[in-house]
């Protein structure tokens, strides 16, 4: 006898135990300390001992008890006392009206319960259901709604086994989603049938010596008429009506998991082309100017007469042709260097080579760097005093400085003050901000600014928008700087509310000071 037989069978004959147990008690209540009572209130009292065990434990026991009822009411209490036998015929129709009120009430009150318990399970199903489903909806992306189904689909329904399955355009099927590997392996004819018919198989397989059988169903995946693939369930026990709303349930996550696919793989294409056309606006406008003005320049330089004369540049004017060509080979390397670096941080590949640095001597070298554009402006810096020493990469926070200065240059007016500030917030943290005078960045474009190729517009001299020059990479580039570094870089309000303040935080690792 299996372990599952074995606990049936010790279930039973403890129902029918206290079923017989119960009619005893009340036999031995009424004849050792409630006597005198009359014979109706005794059987009123056996019958309801019948109603709890038919409440209980069903049918069965309480026909067991009605049984024993009655024949402990002949024995005990109708004359003659003592024997099974009947002399006054009364007592014959109050025995047998006992014996059959009592199985009628058996009856009712094992049909209500089973109808109670049936109405319990279906209310349990709906509300699994209604847990898968959402499990099902609140996957994140169409990878982990495929490979989440079946450890949804166990956990919730409390099942030893579930596979998703589904066909190759060569008819091979494929596990899309296993819960776990067990010793079993799923009938192949069986599931080829269910795909194929539609309908719900319910087969029997055994577990081991100890556990029985348990039911193996093969359940069809369907979008509509169109079958998909087979769901493959096991447990103890398994109705066509379950699988039939876990298959639908699954199949409306499958075909959810391919749209989340899709969406994803139609945004990734949008977002290439945005990127693309990006890239290509950018490196038309920040290649061609500054080629178009060295090659003006260059090309002014070699048609100048050999010999001074009429139309000859004089020394300022070939200094200044020099200079244009300088700056604008500056501009171009920086914009390579953009590049390059962008691709690095992409791959994963930015290396810093951290060093005791002072914030002082990097603002500075920061400000010689973008000296020739920030020239049309009044820059000022506010450093706090005796300010610790950062272990920082000295190069790479240059960079995020300049790249402020950049940014600032380019969206305030000429004339207007570009303020560089540096100082303590809290004991372990330094706070460097590059504050402009331009039009501000808008609240709701403060956390895009940072992504790459994103520029925002700025009024051109006509008063209609226009892109300011650059690819939009200066500012990805420097957030991805500082969070290397373990800080955090932001936009916030001015005091003036007027401009914007871009601000950056390093930690500080050292207490000594400069």
């Amino acid at each position: 006898m299996n372990r599952a037989m074995a606990r049936n069978f010790r279930q039973k004959v403890i129902a029918y135990g206290v079923a017989l147990a119960g009619v005893a008690f009340m036999t031995a209540l009424y004849k050792a300390f409630i006597t005198g009572v009359n014979a109706t209130t005794v059987a009123l009292s056996l019958l309801l001992v019948v109603l709890a065990i038919a409440s209980r434990y069903g049918l069965g026991p309480s026909i067991a008890a009605s049984i024993a009822g009655m024949l402990c009411f002949n024995f005990f209490f109708l004359p003659p006392v003592g024997a099974l036998t009947i002399q006054d015929p009364q007592n014959w129709v109050a025995l047998f009206a006992f014996l059959v009120t009592a199985v009628t009430a058996s009856q009712l009150s094992s049909a209500a319960r089973s109808r109670a318990s049936e109405a319990e399970r279906r209310r349990e199903e709906v509300m699994k259901l209604y847990h898968l489903s959402r499990a099902i909806i609140a996957t994140p992306d169409s990878e982990t709604a495929v490979s989440s189904i079946a450890r949804q689909v166990v956990e919730v329904f409390d099942l030893d086994y579930c596979g998703v399955l589904a066909p190759d355009e060569m008819g091979q099927w494929h596990r899309l989603a296993v819960s776990a590997e067990l010793l079993f392996r799923p009938d192949d004819a069986m599931i080829e049938h269910a795909f194929k018919s539609g309908i719900v198989l319910i087969s029997n397989s055994p577990q081991d010596a100890n556990e029985g059988l348990r039911d193996v169903a093969y359940g069809p995946l369907k979008m509509g008429a169109r079958p998909i693939g087979v769901l493959v369930l096991r447990a103890q026990s398994l109705e066509e009506n379950t699988v039939e709303a876990i298959a639908g349930l699954t199949a409306l996550a499958l075909e959810r998991a391919r749209f989340l696919k899709e969406v994803s793989r139609t945004e990734a294409l949008k977002q290439s082309e945005r990127l693309k056309s990006a890239l290509l606006d950018a490196v038309t406008h920040d290649v061609r100017t500054p080629l178009t003005s060295i090659k003006a320049s260059v090309t002014t330089l070699l048609n100048e007469p050999a010999v001074h004369g009429e139309g000859s540049l004089d020394d300022e004017g070939r200094r200044e042709m020099l200079e244009v060509i300088d700056e604008e080979a500056d501009r171009l390397n920086r914009f390579l260097e953009g590049l390059l670096e962008m691709a690095r941080i992409e791959a994963g590949e930015m290396h810093l080579n951290p060093r005791l640095s002072s914030i002082d001597e990097i603002v500075l070298t920061a400000l010689e760097r973008a000296e020739s554009l920030t020239r049309g402006h009044i820059v000022k810096t506010s450093l706090e005093a005796d300010l610790p020493l950062v272990r920082v990469d000295a190069r790479a926070v240059t960079e995020v400085i300049f790249t402020l200065l950049d940014n600032a240059s380019k969206y305030s007016p000429a004339g207007s003050t570009i303020m560089v500030s540096a100082g303590l917030a809290g004991d372990d943290t330094l706070r460097v901000t590059v504050e402009d005078e331009g039009p501000g960045v808008a609240r709701d474009l403060r956390e895009r600014i940072f992504d790459k190729f994103f520029r925002v517009m700025r009024d051109g001299e006509s008063g209609a928008p226009r892109t300011p020059p650059g690819m939009g990479m200066g500012l990805a580039i420097a957030r991805a700087i500082v969070e290397a570094h373990g800080g955090r870089i932001w936009i916030e309000d001015t005091s003036l509310n007027r401009g914007a303040r871009f601000a950056f935080t390093l930690r500080i690792e050292e207490t000594k000071t400069v």
